[in-house]
């Protein structure tokens, strides 16, 4: 092979890795989906494969239907709000589960990127947050659970019932009073659901 030749072969070489199509991943998706829900945009799934260059089917293996890869996408938000609260609260037992629920659904009401989900998805959109089923609910239903049997494991707080059951409790307060029933026009009265809520999670007597 003469020396003439390397230049040649290794432009060739550099060319290919260049032209190489970028392989994309499950996360990419994800990540695309959550850019386009914060940006305030509805959602399409056609379109986010063909920007993505793959198959809607395989879109649709990677992420579920649309339905799921939106509440995968809502969830990552609440579950960060969430978690922050819990970090950021000093308070324990009944104290702190009232306040961190409080500002909790405080930061949540006064969101923009929920507010602009349920203008863009409608009932269908609230649906989605409050199906018992699946979604978002029953993950916060947990994480809340979770949060109880600590407060209760620490010594902290005495529960009147079962944490799932209360937490359960305090989600449909909190959504009652925050979705006013789907109105996205009525401002959520976080502290009539604070109050409430209170009065759920009172602690059993000694």
């Amino acid at each position: 092979m003469s020396p003439s030749t390397e230049p040649t072969r290794a432009y060739a070489g550099a060319m290919a890795i260049q032209t190489e199509p970028t392989r994309v991943t499950p996360a990419d998706a994800f990540i695309r989906a959550r850019e386009i829900v914060q940006r305030g945009e509805r959602l399409d799934m056609l379109a986010l494969a063909a920007e993505l260059g793959i198959a809607r089917a395989t879109l649709y293996r990677w992420t579920g239907d649309r339905e799921q890869l939106l509440s995968d996408v809502l969830w990552t938000r609440v579950q960060a709000l969430f978690e922050h609260v819990v970090r950021t609260t000093s308070e324990h037992g009944a104290d702190g589960l009232r306040g961190g629920t409080t500002r909790f659904l405080t930061q949540l009401a006064t969101a923009g990127e929920l507010t602009q989900f349920l203008q863009i998805e409608g009932a269908a959109g609230l649906r989605l947050i409050t199906d018992h089923r699946g979604g978002v609910r029953p993950r916060l239903v947990d994480a809340i659970a979770g949060w109880i049997k600590r407060e209760v494991e620490d010594g902290y707080y005495r529960a009147p019932e079962d944490p799932q059951l209360l937490a359960d409790g305090m989600v449909s307060l909190g959504e009652r009073f925050l979705y006013h029933g789907g109105s996205v026009e009525t401002n959520p009265d976080a502290d009539t659901a604070s109050r409430m809520i209170a009065l759920l999670i009172r602690e059993a007597p000694v």
